[in-house]
């Protein structure tokens, strides 16, 4: 099937402990670890379990996780395929860009870096957008699905994340009409040319990203 669009119900996340189902957690020894939350009981008696690395090395206090099968595990901050969630940030001449002007002085001179365009990360139900699935959310710019979520099944359902609590309650829950291009469905690569050819469309139409 080649890039469609189809209206989905985008929501936002951000890291923060309230939306990633985390908390911080003093280490004891044995299996367990003080849990730490802003609530009516904010210190807890936690079991820890083991994570993706040796627990022997982790900090005193680290953050663990405290929501799905992973409860109780260390919790590091990387979404599901193992990479550091991003927001998507638009290329400068852009008209996404143009629309958020009140961050182009930062861009322009405080943060050079940030003149480069970077997608940023969804979450979705991998059974219907596998990883890599890039997706034009109006408002948000490019994303790429790099994570999934409890919460988040059928195909009319991503999260975007957001550098900021704050940034994520601003943009809330809207429904928008999102182009999708799979793995392997772009329309370069649907050209039938040589691999040559596809490669070097594909290096030119990576500099016209730069700046529109």
């Amino acid at each position: 099937m080649p890039p469609h669009k189809i209206e989905i119900d985008c929501t936002a996340y951000c890291s923060c402990g309230y939306c990633c189902n985390w908390q911080w957690g003093l280490k004891l020894p044995g299996p367990f670890f003080l849990g730490f939350t802003p609530s009516w009981m904010p210190i807890r008696l936690r079991r820890r379990k083991k994570g993706n690395l040796d627990n022997a090395k982790l900090p005193i206090f680290s953050k663990f996780w405290t929501a799905t099968t992973q409860n109780g595990s260390p919790y590091y901050g990387l979404t599901s395929n193992g990479r550091f969630p991003a927001q998507a940030r638009p290329p400068i001449l852009s008209s996404l860009s143009l629309m958020q002007y009140q961050k182009l002085p930062g861009r322009l001179l405080l943060f050079p870096w940030r003149l480069f365009p970077r997608h940023g990360s969804i979450a979705a139900d991998t059974d219907f957008y596998p990883f890599g699935t890039r997706m034009f959310v109006p408002g948000y710019g490019w994303g790429e699905v790099e994570d999934r979520g409890k919460a988040i099944k059928g195909p009319k359902r991503i999260d975007l994340y957001h550098r900021s609590h704050r940034e994520a309650l601003q943009w809330g829950r809207r429904k928008l009409q999102v182009l999708v291009v799979k793995p392997g469905e772009s329309t370069l690569d649907l050209l039938k040319v040589p691999r040559p050819v596809k490669s070097l469309l594909k290096g030119l139409n990576w500099l016209r990203g730069l700046v529109f």
